[in-house]
């Protein structure tokens, strides 16, 4: 049992419903505002989560999740992660490789969101999610998001269509 006594608890917090946004593929403006190191599912390589909040337009404030193979024993994860890392540090000014991801926190880059649809393994029904296809320069303006006219890349893929 947790003793939260003394843990300055906000009573103005809004409640978490747990539900989330799905925002239409497009390319907003955003930034990196935290991450976290850990070990993939296998044990075999580790994962860099990113968390990443648009910036701009009507979907500011949302918060998207990124997961890349910084190590691991498929080379061709590997090379896709941390190719996606270096890209991310070029967009931000960072240094590659970076000693710490402090130096990404709050710079402002581009991503390029698609939509995705997948069954839930709990209920079964076809449920809707984003992931980020690609990382680029800030867009001049927010694009309108566009309605997504090709199928699905696989996982893996990246896109670089700056």
């Amino acid at each position: 049992m947790a003793n939260l006594n003394g843990i300055p608890l906000d009573q103005e917090v809004q409640e978490n419903t747990g539900a989330f946004t799905v925002i239409p593929a497009g390319k907003y403006s955003a930034c990196i505002v935290s991450d976290d190191l850990r070990d993939n599912k296998a044990g075999t390589g580790k994962i860099l989560e990113l968390k990443l909040q648009i910036t701009a337009g009507q979907f500011a404030g949302e918060v998207l999740t990124d997961h890349l193979n910084i190590t691991n024993p498929n080379p061709t994860a590997q090379n896709i992660g941390q190719g996606t890392l270096k890209r991310i540090c070029n967009m931000c000014g960072a240094p590659y490789p970076p000693q710490d991801t402090a130096v990404l926190m709050g710079k402002p880059l581009g991503i390029d969101v698609k939509v995705e649809k997948f069954t839930s393994n709990t209920s079964g029904k076809e449920l809707e999610s984003n992931k980020i296809k690609s990382y680029g320069p800030v867009p001049a303006q927010t694009q309108q998001p566009t309605a997504q006219t090709q199928p699905p890349q696989q996982p893996m893929q990246q896109a670089s269509g700056w």
